[in-house]
């Protein structure tokens, strides 16, 4: 709990000092946050279950790619009106326990992003490219124009280990890293 509380305070601040970066006056970074903030509590409404109205059914369906946006919105667009997250490729649906699994692993992923990655700097993107073959859904997060990436650290923080339990303990799934530093 201590680590989701300070998660909180991190990204806050990540969308407060973000939002800085291309406010030019006080009301531009009001409405910057306002925006990020929004888009953070829209995306957070597509992981609650909400009643049908039929007894004891609840109803959470979603798309992958839907849920990408709502939680990439905060980081999406930058100063010069690029968009800085792309996803390709099929979308499939989410219900139930695994838009929960997946919104945590994609926040997870879009934090550190804005914390240390590509979404740190002005120039950088992430690139998300879904495929599917008869037995798998792969989807694949490649970040550009980030900081220089020399590999991974020695020890495995908490967002790894969630990452890992989040998508082999609960959706079934492998998770892979390659880390490709640039030229």
């Amino acid at each position: 709990m201590d680590h989701r509380i300070k998660n909180l305070f991190t990204l806050a601040n990540s969308v407060v000092s973000l939002s800085a970066r291309s406010a030019e006056t006080a009301t531009e970074l009001a409405s910057a946050v306002s925006a990020r903030l929004t888009a953070l509590a829209e995306a957070h409404s597509l992981t609650v279950r909400r009643s049908t109205g039929l007894a004891g059914h609840n109803d959470q369906i979603t798309t992958l790619h839907t849920l990408v946006q709502k939680i990439a919105a905060p980081y999406e667009v930058a100063a010069d009106q690029r968009a800085r997250v792309l996803i390709q490729g099929p979308d499939i649906s989410l219900a139930g326990a695994a838009v929960t699994s997946f919104a945590l692993l994609l926040h997870e992923f879009t934090t550190n992003a804005a914390k240390y990655g590509a979404l740190s700097v002005d120039d950088g993107g992430v690139d998300i490219s879904c495929s599917e073959d008869e037995e798998y859904f792969v989807v694949t997060w490649s970040e550009r124009g980030g900081p220089i990436v020399t590999g991974p650290s020695q020890s495995e923080g908490f967002g790894t280990l969630l990452a890992k339990g989040t998508v082999e303990g609960q959706l079934g799934g492998e998770i892979l890293r390659d880390w490709f530093p640039k030229a």
